[in-house]
């Protein structure tokens, strides 16, 4: 299917030529060519990390196509910005696994053709996030899907270029969708704007909260608590993921909600004419390990209690192997065992889940903070640092925490600004 330069989107290979004389053109703004783009460049990087780098046709094909895209669109050569944004987050993920694959700088062109397919965003439309420069979008419009998608590569270059105008607009646009347009479920969109954003407090029970919005969010929250290493972002991407994103799915994984309204009485379905939730919902559940912990130049962060082993790759200078027991949200009981092939000192980092995720939100009784933590049986009088528990020691192969979360059931209601729930719990 791949073109001989690299290009690759069938529904333009097979174009009627007459009704798309060219690709990239301003008239198909909205023809997904960077959506479905950016959907191979992450299905390129997931395949390389499962196959362990052994199988390379799928990366090797993706450069390609990220090397068409940039040989055609940039200063100087075609100014162009996508209507469905999926393709900046894909190109920074890229980038970074290039980087790894091939040294340090060999993705810098990925960067910036995603940065510049950002920066051209700016005299269109709320719909598409085009309606001013992102740097200055501080409130969340229009289509819900791809408005996180926009806001997540905000983000995500923010932290590859250090613009700060982008740290500033992430954090700006991530408070108006959390404290603002944020339903109980941790799903987004109220569907009064085509499959997206209404004004601020206006979160009707017959919500839209499309399936793929919440993968989407899900995205946002992950960068943005990679970015500053602070619990809120993760106590938000677990309520997103067990809420939203897992109650749009039968327990059996074969049908599902493609719009997920609190008030949802109907069948899930096995299809859907437009069918991005059916890729978008196993591709971020497969993602599952790159959520539940993240690292830095000091230790692991533990950000979901999912029972799992999982290689966590090297931490001080060894490799780290983390196995977790729990049957967390059943129970409150976590179980964190901790495999260094040698023994080294570093930080584990322990989420304490905070209920309290959004300020439209109260809730009776308040659920906050832990029963017990223990390391090898023994109590520990940890430091809590912008969320997390912080337990500092000489990590030897089977050491072992266990933690006891509060797990009260809470009586929520919502701000009396919230008009469809006033008077509701």
């Amino acid at each position: 299917a791949q073109e001989e330069d690299g290009y690759l989107q069938t529904a333009y290979t097979l174009r009627d030529p007459e009704e798309w004389s060219e690709r990239w053109s301003p008239e198909q703004r909205r023809a997904h060519e960077g959506y479905i783009a950016g959907y191979f460049l992450e299905a390129a990087v997931a395949h390389y990390m499962l196959t362990e780098g052994s199988d390379r046709r799928l990366y090797d094909a993706a450069k390609k196509l990220a090397d068409c895209w940039y040989d055609n669109i940039g200063p100087g050569k075609k100014e162009w910005y996508d209507g469905h944004q999926g393709i900046k987050q894909a190109l920074v993920r890229f980038a970074r696994l290039v980087d790894e694959v091939e040294g340090e700088g060999s993705g810098e062109n990925y960067i910036q053709l995603a940065d510049f397919l950002l920066d051209s965003r700016d005299g269109g439309s709320e719909y598409d996030q085009s309606h001013v420069h992102p740097s200055m979008q501080y409130d969340a419009v229009g289509h819900a899907v791809r408005a996180v998608y926009s806001y997540n590569a905000t983000a995500e270059l923010a932290e590859e270029t250090g613009n700060i105008d982008y740290y500033s607009a992430s954090r700006s646009v991530w408070n108006n969708i959390v404290n603002r347009k944020y339903y109980i479920t941790g799903g987004i969109g109220s569907g009064e704007t085509s499959e997206g954003f209404g004004p601020d407090y206006s979160l009707p029970n017959n919500s839209y909260c499309e399936s793929c919005s919440s993968c989407g969010l899900i995205f946002f929250q992950h960068t943005m608590n990679s970015t500053y290493h602070a619990s809120r972002y993760a106590d938000l991407y677990e309520e997103t993921l067990y809420n939203a994103l897992l109650g749009s799915m039968d327990l059996a994984g074969e049908s599902y909600y493609y719009p997920n309204p609190l008030t949802e009485r109907r069948k899930r379905i096995e299809w859907h004419v437009c069918p991005c939730c059916i890729g978008n919902i196993p591709r971020t559940l497969f993602m599952i390990p790159t959520w539940t912990y993240q690292k830095n130049e000091e230790g692991v962060f533990v950000n979901l209690f999912i029972g799992s082993t999982i290689d966590v790759g090297e931490v001080a200078n060894t490799n780290v192997e983390i196995v977790q027991e729990t049957d967390y949200p059943w129970s409150g009981e976590v179980s964190i065992i901790v495999n260094p092939e040698r023994a080294e000192e570093f930080t584990m980092y322990v989420r304490i889940p905070d209920r309290n995720t959004s300020e439209i939100y109260s809730s009776v009784p308040e659920v906050s903070g832990y029963e017990s933590l223990t390391v090898n049986g023994e109590e520990v009088q940890a430091g809590i640092s912008n969320g997390y528990a912080v337990i500092t020691r000489r990590w030897e192969r089977g050491d072992r925490i266990d933690l006891e979360l509060p797990m009260e059931i809470q009586r929520v209601t919502a701000d009396n600004k919230v008009e469809a729930n006033r008077g509701k719990v």
